[in-house]
């Protein structure tokens, strides 16, 4: 219990952080400057990236591995320079995340994340990121049967973090909350969707009513200061905060990648 409390604690604290950072990104946001009014956005990728056959090439490259039957989830930081410039060469998604997250975004993690519905998660749970406003770029380049989708709650900015202590005390007991909510939006996928979502929304997979596998690429993206003042306290940074990944030296002096990053060519926190 005391640990439960000591978790609780850090939260609290964490999100006074976050609410100051947010509050400073509301007063410079623009409604009518994004297309996510409500905190998100679906399409196709290469419709959205300008990019012709780019969800094939993906497919048809050795990122579509499937998972292993007993871990359901396939994961790797080692992407081919075409996914980088593919993500950062798009002045649309550049755009999208500058209007929403303002100029001092950056480029915060990039990876595969394929997962094969039965996987038993604490993301199967109502949730947030715990890091305010960030947004994912989920590209679901492919998909086997029917896979599950995302269910969020769209909602207008401002939309200050808060922690929410029912879900909160939910997990910690050991009781994911599932239940349907209302507003509550499903995204489902087919070969070639995106999601762009901001994970300040109130979201959860939905892997145990699935039947298939989604082959899927995230792009996250945060304000650099706050990805910074966060260490440690959440969820954000190259490789999830735990390890270097490598950007292709090309694209080293793009505008959404973090030139404080970059060491011994790989990005990452020392």
């Amino acid at each position: 219990m005391f640990k439960k409390l000591r978790f609780l604690r850090k939260r609290y604290l964490a999100a006074k952080r976050i609410q100051a950072f947010d509050r400073k990104a509301d007063k410079l946001f623009k409604k009518s400057d994004t297309s996510l009014s409500n905190g998100y956005l679906t399409g196709k990728i290469d419709d959205f990236l300008e990019l012709e056959n780019f969800s094939d090439q993906m497919t048809h490259s050795n990122l579509r591995v499937t998972p292993d039957t007993q871990e359901r989830i396939y994961l790797n930081w080692d992407l081919p320079d075409f996914v980088w410039e593919a993500v950062l060469g798009s002045k649309t998604l550049e755009t999208t995340v500058r209007n929403y997250l303002g100029n001092n975004a950056r480029l915060d993690d990039l990876y595969i994340k394929t997962v094969m519905d039965g996987l038993e998660s604490a993301s199967e749970g109502w949730h947030d990121d715990n890091v305010g406003y960030r947004l994912k770029f989920f590209m679901v380049f492919d998909i086997d049967g029917q896979p599950a989708g995302t269910v969020l709650i769209p909602k207008e900015r401002p939309n200050l973090y808060q922690v929410n202590l029912k879900d909160e005390l939910s997990r910690m007991f050991g009781k994911l909350p599932k239940e349907n909510r209302f507003e509550e939006v499903r995204i489902n996928y087919s070969a070639g969707d995106f999601l762009l979502f901001d994970t300040n929304l109130p979201h959860r997979g939905d892997y145990s009513i699935g039947t298939g596998t989604r082959y899927c690429i995230i792009a996250e993206f945060i304000d650099r200061e706050k990805g910074n003042s966060l260490r440690g306290k959440a969820p954000c940074g190259p490789g999830q905060g735990k390890r270097k990944i490598r950007v292709p030296e090309h694209l080293h002096s793009h505008s959404l990648i973090d030139k404080d990053l970059i060491r011994d060519n790989m990005y990452g926190f020392d």
